[in-house]
Formats: C-alpha cells, structure tokens, sequence
C-alpha cells in the first residue's frame, strides 16, 4: 500500500512539474489571455468572499463589491482589445468563451 501511495505522490508531483515548466504560453497574445483569465478568476475570489463576508458578519462590503465590478469592466475591456489582434482560431474561441462568461456575470450584477 505505501509503494502504491509513494507512486501516486511521484507521478502527481510530475505531472505538477510538468505542467509548470512546460506548458507555458506560446505567444504573447496568449500570455496576455492568460494573465486576464487569472485576474478574472481572483476578482470573482474577490467578490465571493465578499458576499460571505456580507452574510456571515452583517459588514458593508458595497465598496468591495463595486470595486470588483469596476476590475471585472476594466478585464472586458482588455479582452475586446485581446480580441481585435488574435489571428490563432484556437485562442479567439477561448477568448470569446471568456467574454461571454464576463459578460454574464456584468449582467447579472448591475
């Protein structure tokens, strides 16, 4: 059972170091989708602690929220730009996907 539990740990770490090193972004375009997609995902961190934050305390958290909004219009911003200079059909669909997820969540806030 250890030899088993030690060989699933190793291939785990492996595949961590793997990804770590060798899957970086290509092009600058898609570091740039990456690096909104990441702050995109921490403004929505963001807003849900917030709203625990709001149910579990009672406290004002509107500044927080409204400051997480203002971040999530700045990303859909960015991204429309993003957009405008992607040629890699692959990258656009991941883009749109995005916008569309951004969008969803703008619409569902205001």
């Amino acid at each position: 059972m250890k030899k088993i539990f030690g060989l699933v740990v190793i291939i785990a770490i492996g595949y961590l170091g793997y990804n770590h090193f060798f899957n970086k972004p290509s092009s600058p375009d898609e570091s740039e989708f990456k690096r909104i997609e990441d702050a995109y995902g921490s403004a929505l961190s963001r807003y849900g602690r917030s709203n625990r934050m709001l149910s579990v305390s009672g406290m004002d958290v509107t500044s927080d929220i409204e400051d997480v909004i203002n971040t999530v219009e700045g990303l859909k911003k960015e991204l429309a730009d993003l957009k405008d200079r992607v040629a890699d059909d692959k990258l656009l669909q991941k883009v749109e996907d995005l916008g569309s997820k951004i969008e969803k969540f703008l619409s569902d806030k205001h």
